[in-house]
């Protein structure tokens, strides 16, 4: 027996201080993380995407020369790119050259599958004087462009999480021509699978629930900062989670490769900590990775679970609930330590069940943004 305990200890030691800090170190979500902060990236890095983006929507410019035409029929989903001029930054260009190559190849599929349903985008100009936001002015050429007319909606400066949420309000309230509505925040690109999962998980909606109420959730997150989805977080299924992937490791290991385990409460604590120190965003990684390759429906990788606090990039609404949305907003003043997200999730926690809100994970979006509309030098 001390042997054994001595052989545990020594699988411990070389696991956590030799194995994982070599493994992990270039793994953003992991704790041993040793690259520059989360959610940054090289100068150099930065530099190439805006060029890939700009040589994009260039050559889509010079062959469609306007904004396509609408078909007149109702869009089944409209995406909204919510946007305010950030100087020096292209995170607009990105986005909008992002969502056209993924909105082209997958109204091409659905047409050749003789789909009937219609997705568009749209950008929504909020800039405090939306003739100096240039980059969307210039981008109408490629999606259209709505923009407020007047400035009877400006909030004084010492207020811009309320201002925040007036810009909210009125792109939601643009948005309105569309059965599902996703509002994207301009610097939230959109990954591969963004449009096919949202259809999925509205087609879900649609099924699981009685007709009378098919439109009854109020909103859905299609990100929720990595940084916050590990398992030593406040949302009790965490840690359920975590133990069930333990118990499981325990398992495969005892049963599935035949370890001769004992000690079951030592190895359920060393996969506890493996699993928290690996990230658990690196775990929902492998999991989408694996059963994209093992199953045909494209939203099999991905949970739907109950939405937490924060944020806002990328979030869907249906026709109803962007109404419902839009007018608990407007009866609210936003401030610090409660900005539009903090409302809407508390509207929702306090509804007694009546508005449903998700949370999709992994994330649908990569969250760009290294400068705040909010706080202008950061």
């Amino acid at each position: 027996m001390r042997y054994e305990g001595v052989g545990l200890t020594v699988v411990f030691v070389l696991t956590f201080s030799v194995g994982l800090p070599v493994l992990c170190g270039t793994w953003p979500y992991s704790a041993y993380y040793r690259g520059e902060g989360l959610g940054s990236s090289s100068s150099s890095s930065v530099d190439d995407d805006d060029s890939s983006a700009l040589a994009y929507l260039s050559q889509v410019e010079t062959a469609q020369q306007q904004p396509e035409e609408e078909d007149g029929r109702r869009p089944f989903l409209l995406v909204t790119i919510v946007t305010v001029r950030r100087e020096g930054q292209f995170y607009l260009s990105r986005v909008v050259a992002r969502l056209h190559q993924l909105l082209s190849k997958y109204n091409n599929e659905q047409q050749a599958g003789n789909d009937a349903i219609t997705i568009r985008a749209m950008i929504c100009n909020v800039n405090d004087d939306p003739q100096l936001h240039r980059e969307a002015l210039h981008l109408q050429r490629i999606f259209p462009l709505v923009q407020r007319r007047d400035q009877q909606l400006s909030v004084g400066i010492h207020n811009l999480m309320d201002k925040e949420k007036e810009d909210y309000i009125f792109c939601l309230n643009a948005s309105r021509s569309a059965d599902y509505i996703l509002i994207l925040e301009d610097d939230a690109v959109p990954l591969d699978d963004l449009l096919p999962v949202t259809r999925r998980f509205i087609d879900y909606f649609n099924q699981q629930r009685p007709a009378r109420r098919r439109a009854d959730f109020f909103y859905v997150k299609l990100y929720h900062p990595e940084r916050l989805q590990n398992y030593l977080q406040p949302e009790p299924w965490r840690i359920a989670e975590w133990l069930a992937v333990s118990v499981l490791s325990v398992y495969l290991l005892q049963v599935v490769f035949r370890f001769r385990l004992r000690r079951h409460s030592f190895w359920l604590v060393y996969f506890m900590a493996l699993v928290e120190c690996l990230g658990r965003p690196h775990l929902l990684h492998l999991k989408r990775w694996m059963l994209a390759r093992l199953v045909a429906d494209p939203a099999a990788g991905y949970n739907l679970l109950q939405a937490t606090e924060c944020c806002t990039p990328a979030m869907l609404f249906s026709n109803a609930s962007a109404a419902t949305a839009s007018a608990f907003l407007s009866s609210i003043t936003c401030r610090k330590g409660y900005a539009k997200d903090t409302a809407l999730y508390l509207h929702s926690r306090q509804s007694g069940g009546r508005l449903q809100s998700f949370v999709v994970e992994p994330n649908l979006v990569q969250h760009i943004g290294r400068v705040s509309t909010l706080r202008r030098n950061h």
